[in-house]
């Protein structure tokens, strides 16, 4: 199917294209454990919805071994600025995917950990930075949540957002192409440089 047949869908395949395309430009990907029946359709209609995403401005990544689609905005009014704090966080979560995947072995799916373990971790990555405080990180966890890079659990009132766990999702390989922890290393290094520009920020390689 081309986007030139797209008249001769019907009209229940016309709203699941809609609904793939909307949720791509919104969160930046259809995961298949949350939307299954919309992922797998998806790739019965992959050539329509890899039009209709080109028409938009998004180059889309197919991604059955990790059971995802990931959208890659092609057209700079389509990347989100990142302040410098959100910057930093999406990094330090790239690195301990990385690290957990390629060093210890862990599933892409696996990756888990509480939100006082990564807060306590953020301080070695990124030394002579100011990093956020706990109220401003859970803002950012936030976002990055609603950007399909993480998923944090619910915690009871009483246990605080520390104890609550993030898993990092194998969508941030895409979102935040670093291609090596030398780049990586590099990128820190800049932001260390300009650690006196209080709104230094970086455009999202996705929104």
């Amino acid at each position: 199917m081309t986007l030139a047949s797209l008249a001769d869908i019907t009209d229940a395949d016309q709203e699941l294209l809609r609904e793939a395309l909307q949720r791509l430009l919104v969160h930046g990907a259809i995961l298949r454990e949350e939307q299954r029946d919309l992922y797998e359709w998806c790739f019965v209609r992959q050539t329509a919805l890899d039009a209709l995403a080109s028409l938009a401005g998004l180059k889309l990544r197919w991604e059955p071994q990790d059971r995802l689609i990931a959208a890659l905005p092609q057209a700079g009014r389509l990347l989100r600025r990142l302040r410098q704090d959100e910057t930093l966080v999406a990094m330090a979560l790239w690195y301990d995917f990385d690290r957990a995947v390629q060093e210890d072995g862990k599933a892409p799916d696996e990756v888990v950990f509480t939100v006082r373990e990564f807060n306590e971790h953020l301080e070695t990555k990124f030394e002579g930075i100011q990093l956020s405080s706990k109220s401003r990180l859970a803002e950012i966890l936030r976002l990055l949540e609603r950007k399909s890079l993480v998923r944090v659990s619910d915690v009871a009132s009483s246990c605080g957002f520390a104890e609550a766990t993030v898993r990092v999702l194998p969508t941030i390989r895409f979102i935040i192409p670093f291609p090596s922890l030398e780049e990586w290393q590099r990128q820190c290094e800049r932001h260390q440089r300009n650690v006196a520009q209080p709104e230094d920020a970086e455009d999202e390689p996705q929104d």
